[in-house]
């Protein structure tokens, strides 16, 4: 075996460890360590696989056998053991297929023009490398965000990738139709195609950032609104049931006298004792001056300890904040919230949210510490989540702190979810 025939079967392998590669960063990357593991065995399978097909039916036989002993098990591998959407896994796949065609037509050129089979083949190892890297800055995260974007979003741009698959199985691999004029032209064609790919999918995803920053502004302003109404109800709610004790308060006050003209002061000190503990349950407890920060930690401390969370805030601001009272009280509602969420998942054992709520020179610091069992994915700086009103309450924390000219990490490690805030006062 010469030195070209080697290069070539090392180019089969890599072309594999290629695409393999591109499918998964398209449909959302590596998102803990156990996908890099994942990856491995993937690659690892689907190339035995195609050794022993190799081995028993012969290279042509592969070829045409390529979509069952590689793409179908790559699309299942995504969906089942890296919990990728179906319709995303297809798509990532038929795209990452038609980018292999780069490295191909390279080296299909270099031997049209160099007559030199060696050559050809360390410029088709050159091309995957250089390839990759290109794709991976200009292609994949515009590709996975636009067909995270929407379903309609995700069937338009996978309808070229589809397309040009079915075309080039059918045209050259099932045929030699596309084989019948010159081979260099006619490999011209993908490459071309994927470069309008590239450039459109750019454009397209530009534009799709613009409304989908208008759409979160409008998300947002949605959802402080939704809160305002939401304190204001705990705020009614509060005082009905204040307005409600008091109207009862001469009821009490004639029991207690009944006990006491009759001398049974026990029942009278138990009775005082009991509208002690619902006079407590009605009044906020004081966690800060701040009056709707206050509500918002009194209302959520009440949930957490019904639902058996301890609940333990440290709260040091002034009366009065430079920042609005809404946007701030959005992002405790949501912080504490899925705090809430998470926690009671928990053992009863242990389930606890710790608050930091402080100020540091002209910055506003939050802090979030709960308890969680779930599995916790961070991906570029957000958890993700299934449950669309978190995404949207964490985008919207992101956002408000972007407004701010603050910061803001999410954190999961051994149990422990964080969430900090940092916020400039103006």
């Amino acid at each position: 075996m010469n030195f070209a025939a080697i290069m070539a079967l090392l180019n089969y392998g890599l072309i594999l460890i290629y695409g393999v590669l591109l499918s998964i960063d398209i449909s959302g990357g590596w998102t803990s360590k156990k996908d890099k593991h994942l990856t491995a065995v993937i690659i690892a399978v689907l190339l035995i696989a195609q050794i022993v097909v190799s081995f028993i039916f012969g290279t042509q036989a592969t070829e045409k056998l390529y979509p069952l002993i590689t793409h179908i098990p790559l699309i299942c591998a995504l969906f089942l053991f890296m919990k990728r959407p179906v319709w995303i896994s297809i798509v990532s796949v038929f795209t990452a297929y038609l980018c292999c065609q780069i490295p191909k037509w390279t080296s299909i050129l270099v031997l049209y023009i160099s007559n030199s089979a060696l050559l050809s083949e360390i410029c088709y190892t050159i091309a995957v490398f250089i390839s990759y890297a290109i794709l991976h800055i200009f292609l994949v995260k515009p590709a996975y965000e636009a067909m995270n974007y929407s379903r309609q979003t995700l069937f338009f741009l996978g309808s070229l990738p589809a397309f040009y698959y079915i075309f080039d199985y059918a045209s050259t691999v099932y045929s030699n139709i596309l084989y019948a004029d010159i081979m260099v032209v006619n490999e011209s064609l993908p490459t071309i195609s994927i470069l309008f790919y590239i450039v459109f999918i750019s454009m397209y995803h530009r534009e799709l950032k613009k409304r989908y920053s208008t759409e979160l502004e409008n998300s947002v302003l949605s959802m402080e609104l939704k809160q305002s109404d939401s304190e204001l109800a705990i705020l009614k709610k509060s005082l009905e049931e204040t307005a409600t004790y008091r109207h009862d308060m001469r009821h009490h006050f004639m029991i207690l006298g009944e006990y006491v003209k009759n001398g049974d002061t026990e029942k009278a000190l138990q009775y005082i004792s009991s509208a002690q503990g619902d006079i407590d349950r009605l009044t906020p407890k004081q966690y800060c001056k701040n009056k709707s920060t206050n509500l918002i930690l009194s209302y959520y401390g009440t949930m957490a300890e019904r639902s058996g969370i301890r609940f333990a805030a440290k709260v040091n601001i002034p009366e009065i904040l430079t920042i609005s009272e809404t946007e701030i009280c959005t992002l405790l509602s949501n912080g504490i919230e899925n705090a809430i969420h998470a926690a009671s998942r928990c053992s009863s054992d242990n389930r606890w949210i710790e608050i930091d709520f402080n100020t540091r020179k002209d910055n506003l610091l939050i802090s979030i510490r709960n308890s969680y069992v779930d599995e916790v994915v961070i991906k570029d700086g957000l958890p993700l989540s299934t449950r669309p009103l978190h995404g949207l309450g964490v985008k919207s924390i992101s956002n408000i702190a972007a407004r701010h000219g603050g910061m803001y990490s999410f954190d999961a490690a051994d149990g422990v979810f964080t969430m900090r805030v940092v916020l400039r006062q103006n």
